[in-house]
């Protein structure tokens, strides 16, 4: 089983003004993972997909939605 290690959180919204957390992850790499690998999911538990610098997909809705910033990590 893969394990993720949680780096950056960006605040963002989407085109009707919704706003949104998209979490930034790196899969640690293992025997199966030769490399770590970084996914993003928002904090309902949704896949996005990272379009560019200032964007995300979110998968199911076939939304995109703007990162306004970056939020700092708790530690």
């Amino acid at each position: 089983m893969s394990q993720y290690q949680e780096t950056r959180r960006f605040k963002c919204t989407g085109g009707a003004g919704n706003p949104c957390i998209v979490i930034e992850q790196i899969r640690v790499a293992d025997e199966a993972i030769p490399r770590p690998r970084t996914d993003y999911m928002t904090m309902d538990g949704e896949v996005a997909n990272r379009l560019d610098k200032k964007h995300f997909l979110i998968l199911m809705k076939g939304e995109v939605v703007k990162i306004q910033r970056a939020l700092r990590k708790k530690l």
